[in-house]
C-alpha cells in the first residue's frame, strides 16, 4: 500500500462541493455554447447522434430553403461533370505518359507509349545497360555516403538471409572497450533509465499506471524474488553525492550564465546578495520612474489594443473567461436600424448577379485573357475550333500576306531612311559600315562656300525681318531677353506714342468682353449638350435640360435608332470615299490579325492606262493664261540674275531708301521692284 498522493498532509486545499459543481455546470454551459456556435457557423458538417429517436429539420429542406434543380438537372451536371473529368484524365495521361497507368483490371491491356510505330528511335542495349550501370553505382554511393553520415539511423533490410560484415568488428576498426565494461557500461545505462522511470513516476504520480490485462497486479518491483542484487549502502551513497554535486555544479553554471533567469528558492531563510544592488552594478532608475514607465508602457498597450479592436471589429473577442460577457455591438439599443432579412438577401442576390454579369462580360470582350479556374472538373472548349467557328485562312494565304506585310515594312523603313537621311543608321553590328551619303561618287554637286554663306546671310536677314515683323504687329507678346544689362523704352509710354483709352473706357470693354464671352459659353452649352456640366460645388444641381416642363417633344426612340443608323452608314460611306479618294493615306489598326492585299498590286487588279487630259474649266484656262502672260512678260524684261547681279551702297542714288541685299537679289528681282 501506498499513501493517497491528494490526501497527504502537504496537499494543496481541495475546493467545497457546492463550488466544484458550480464550476462543473459553468463549464458545461459553456461548451454547449461553443458546440452550438461551432454547428450554426458550420452547417454543412452535419449532426452526429447515437441517439436513435433524435430528429431535426434538414437544412436543405426547410421552408425558407432556396429552390434546388431537378434530379434530370442534376443527373444531367453529373453526367457533364463526369465526362469532363474523363477528358481531363485523358488529357493528363496524354500529357504525362511518364505517369504510367493505375488499373485495377488483370485483363486490361493496351500499346505501348514507347513502343508504338510512330515513337522515337530508342537507344542500344549497350548504351541502355551502361546507363543503368551508372546509375546503379551512383545510387549504392550515395547510399554508402548516406550510410557512413549517419550510422544512427540504422539499416534496414527485408531479407532475412541478409549479412554483413559489422562496422565495429572490420580490421580496420577502431579499438573497442573490452566486453566487462560494455557491459558495465550497459547496466548503468539500464539503471540510469530505470532510475529516470521511477523519478517521473514519483514526480508525476497523477499520470498514473496503464495496463490492459485487468487480472493485473504487481509485486514490489525492488523486493520481487528476481530482482538484481541492490549495491550496498557504501556505493550508493558515493553514487548520490556525486550526482548531487554534479547538479549544484550545473545549476551554479546555468546560474552564472543566465543571471536574467532569477533564483528560486523555497527556503525562507535564505539569503544572498542581489546581482543588481551590489557596489559594482550600474546604476538603475529610481522606483517611481520604473512603475511610471511601467504604467505609460500598460496605457499605450491599452490604447493599442482598443484601437486594433476598433479598427477590426471583425476580429471577434477572445476571452478565456467563462462569466464574461458584454452586448452585442450591431444589437445595441443605440445601434442604427438594420435592413431586414429579406432585403438584404435580396441585395446580396443582385450583387451576386452583377458580379456574375459584369464577370461574363470581361470573359466575353476579352477572350485573349484566358479561364483561371480552381476546380479540376471545369472544361471548356476552344474558341477558336468550335464548330461555329468562322473559317479561317490556309496556310498558303497566311504566308502570303505575312510575305506581303514583311515587304511593305521594309519598303517603308526604306523610303523612311530615304526621306530622312539626317535620323542616321542605328546598327548594334560593330563590323557594319557604310559610304558617306554626302560624299559617295554619284551625289548631287554641292554649292560653294560662298554661295552657301551668301545664302546664310539672306536667310539670317530674312529671319530678322521676320522677327521685327512680327515683333510689330504682337507687341503684348513682350519682349524676352538673356543679358541682364538691357533695357529699352516702353512701347506703350514713350513720347510718339498713339493716346490710349480711359480706364472707364477700358473698364466698359472688359464688361462687354465678358458679357460676349458668357454669351458664346451659353451658346456653346446650348449648341453641345452631350458635353455635360463642369461643376467643382458640391452644393451645385439644376434641373434636367432634357426633361424641364417647357422642353420641346423628342422624337420617338424608333425614328432615333432609324437616324443613328442612318448617320453611321453615312459615316462608313465618307470614310470609304476618303480611303478611295487617299489611298497613299494608307490603313491604321489596332488588330494585329487584320491584313489586305494592296488593291493597286492586286492580281485582279485591271491594267492601268495613260492619265488623260482633263477637260479645263473657264476659270482654270483664265488663271493659265494670266499666269502664261505673266511669265512672258518676267521672260522678255531681261533681268540680271542671281549670280550677276552685285549691288554696293556707292550704286545707289542719294535720296533713295537704302535696299537690303535681299531685297536686291532674291530671285533677280530687284530692279524690277
Amino acid at each position: 500500500f501506498g499513501r493517497n498522493y491528494f490526501g497527504r498532509p502537504s496537499a494543496p486545499e481541495m475546493e467545497d462541493v457546492e463550488n466544484a459543481e458550480e464550476r462543473a455546470r459553468v463549464l458545461a454551459e459553456a461548451a454547449a455554447l461553443k458546440e452550438s456556435a461551432v454547428d450554426y457557423l458550420h452547417p454543412e458538417v452535419g449532426v452526429t447522434s447515437a441517439d436513435g429517436a433524435c430528429f431535426g429539420r434538414n437544412y436543405f429542406d426547410r421552408p425558407l430553403a432556396p429552390e434546388t434543380e431537378d434530379m434530370e438537372d442534376a443527373e444531367e451536371r453529373a453526367c457533364v461533370l463526369a465526362e469532363a473529368a474523363a477528358l481531363k484524365k485523358s488529357a493528363v495521361d496524354y500529357m504525362h505518359p511518364e505517369v504510367g497507368v493505375t488499373a485495377t483490371d488483370g485483363a486490361c491491356f493496351g500499346r505501348n507509349y514507347f513502343e508504338r510505330p510512330s515513337a522515337d528511335e530508342m537507344e542500344e542495349d549497350e548504351f541502355a545497360d551502361e546507363r543503368a550501370e551508372i546509375l546503379e553505382e551512383a545510387a549504392a554511393l550515395k547510399k554508402l555516403a548516406v550510410d557512413y553520415m549517419h550510422p544512427e539511423v540504422g539499416v534496414t533490410a527485408t531479407d532475412a538471409t541478409v549479412f554483413g560484415r559489422n562496422y565495429f568488428n572490420r580490421p580496420s576498426a577502431p579499438e573497442t572497450e573490452d566486453e566487462e565494461d560494455a557491459e558495465e557500461r550497459a547496466r548503468v545505462l539500464a539503471e540510469v533509465a530505470a532510475l529516470k522511470k521511477s523519478a517521473v513516476d514519483y514526480m508525476h504520480p497523477e499520470l498514473g499506471v496503464t495496463s490492459a490485462d485487468g487480472a493485473c497486479f504487481g509485486r514490489n518491483f525492488f523486493d520481487r524474488p528476481t530482482a538484481p542484487e541492490t549495491e550496498e549502502d557504501e556505493f550508493a551513497d558515493e553514487r548520490a553525492e556525486i550526482l548531487e554535486e554534479a547538479a549544484a555544479l550545473k545549476k551554479l553554471a546555468t546560474d552564472y550564465m543566465h543571471p536574467e533567469v532569477c533564483v528560486a528558492a523555497t527556503d525562507a531563510t535564505v539569503f544572498g546578495r542581489n546581482y543588481f544592488n551590489r557596489p559594482s552594478a550600474p546604476k538603475t532608475e529610481e522606483e517611481e520612474d520604473a512603475e511610471e514607465r511601467a504604467r505609460v508602457l500598460a496605457d499605450a498597450a491599452a490604447l493599442k489594443k482598443l484601437a486594433i479592436d476598433f479598427m477590426h471589429p471583425e476580429v471577434g473577442v477572445t476571452s478565456a473567461d467563462g462569466a464574461c460577457f458584454g452586448r452585442n455591438f450591431f444589437n445595441r439599443p443605440s445601434a442604427p436600424e438594420t435592413e431586414e432579412e429579406e432585403d438584404a438577401e435580396e441585395r446580396a442576390r443582385v450583387l451576386a448577379e452583377a458580379a456574375t454579369l459584369k464577370k461574363s462580360a470581361i470573359d466575353y470582350m476579352h477572350p485573349e485573357v484566358g479561364v483561371t479556374t480552381t476546380d479540376a472538373t471545369a472544361f471548356a472548349r476552344n474558341y477558336f475550333n468550335r464548330y461555329s467557328a468562322p473559317e479561317t485562312e490556309e496556310d498558303e494565304f497566311a504566308d502570303e500576306r505575312a510575305e506581303v506585310l514583311a515587304e511593305a515594312a521594309a519598303l517603308k523603313k526604306l523610303a523612311a531612311d530615304y526621306m530622312h537621311p539626317e535620323v542616321g543608321v542605328s546598327a548594334t553590328d560593330a563590323t557594319v559600315f557604310g559610304r558617306n551619303y554626302f560624299n559617295r561618287s554619284s551625289a548631287p554637286e554641292a554649292e560653294d562656300v560662298e554661295e552657301a554663306e551668301e545664302r546664310a546671310r539672306v536667310l539670317a536677314e530674312a529671319a530678322a525681318l521676320k522677327k521685327s515683323a512680327v515683333a510689330y504687329m504682337h507687341p503684348e507678346v513682350g519682349v524676352a531677353a538673356t543679358d541682364a544689362t538691357v533695357y529699352g523704352r516702353n512701347y506703350f509710354n514713350r513720347l510718339s506714342a498713339p493716346e490710349v483709352e480711359d480706364v472707364e473706357d477700358a473698364e466698359e470693354r472688359a464688361l462687354a468682353l465678358a458679357d460676349a464671352a458668357a454669351l458664346k459659353k451659353s451658346a456653346v452649352d446650348y449648341m453641345h449638350p452631350e458635353a455635360g456640366v463642369t461643376s467643382v460645388d458640391a452644393a451645385c444641381f439644376g434641373r434636367n435640360y432634357f426633361s424641364r416642363p417647357s422642353a420641346p417633344e423628342t422624337e420617338e426612340v424608333e425614328l432615333g435608332e432609324e437616324r443613328a443608323r442612318v448617320l453611321a452608314e453615312a459615316i462608313s460611306l465618307k470614310k470609304s470615299a476618303v480611303d478611295y479618294m487617299h489611298p497613299e493615306v494608307g490603313v491604321t489598326t489596332t488588330d494585329a490579325t487584320v491584313f489586305g492585299r494592296n488593291y493597286f498590286n492586286r492580281y485582279s487588279a485591271p491594267e492601268a492606262d495613260a492619265p488623260k487630259k482633263q477637260t479645263e474649266t473657264p476659270e482654270a484656262s483664265g488663271d493659265v493664261a494670266v499666269v502664261k502672260n505673266l511669265a512672258a512678260a518676267v521672260k522678255g524684261a531681261n533681268l540680271p540674275s542671281t549670280k550677276s547681279t552685285k549691288l554696293s551702297s556707292s550704286d545707289s542714288d542719294a535720296g533713295v531708301a537704302k535696299k537690303s541685299e535681299s531685297s536686291v537679289n532674291l530671285f533677280g528681282l530687284g530692279e524690277v521692284f
